[in-house]
């Protein structure tokens, strides 16, 4: 899977959308064979960014929105309000500012939360 992911990198940045985006489903179907939720959603997001480059915004919203649930399954609440940022980003590209900020809010709020559970776990470190 990490080789597809690789190899998916190579082709997008080469300009090779089609190529790099079998690559993409590849890793993200070797992931999802290994049960790896939290890498599943990073390579979902790659191939929304290259469904992006390659013209298809709708595609890419779709794909993103299934990386953020992958990542939401996965407990990783810093790579779901990457993802949530990277929705809002699309969401503005598409023209929908109050559907990005929605987005934007929610990553704010994921972000907010980690930093209180990493408060609480250094705290009670302590005792």
């Amino acid at each position: 899977a990490r080789l597809y992911g690789r190899l998916g990198a190579v082709h997008s940045y080469a300009g090779l959308y089609g190529e790099a985006l079998r690559n993409w489903r590849a890793s993200v179907a070797g992931y999802r064979k290994v049960g790896d939720l939290a890498s599943q959603a990073r390579s979902l997001s790659e191939a929304a960014r290259v469904q992006e480059y390659a013209g298809r915004p709708e595609e890419s919203l779709h794909t993103c929105r299934q990386a953020v649930e992958w990542a939401r399954r996965a407990g990783d609440d810093r790579l779901q309000a990457a993802l949530q940022l990277r929705l809002a980003d699309t969401l503005d590209r598409l023209g929908d500012p109050a559907a990005a900020r929605v987005h934007r809010s929610t990553a704010d709020m994921l972000l907010s939360e980690e930093g209180s559970t990493y408060e609480i776990r250094s705290a009670s470190a302590q005792d």
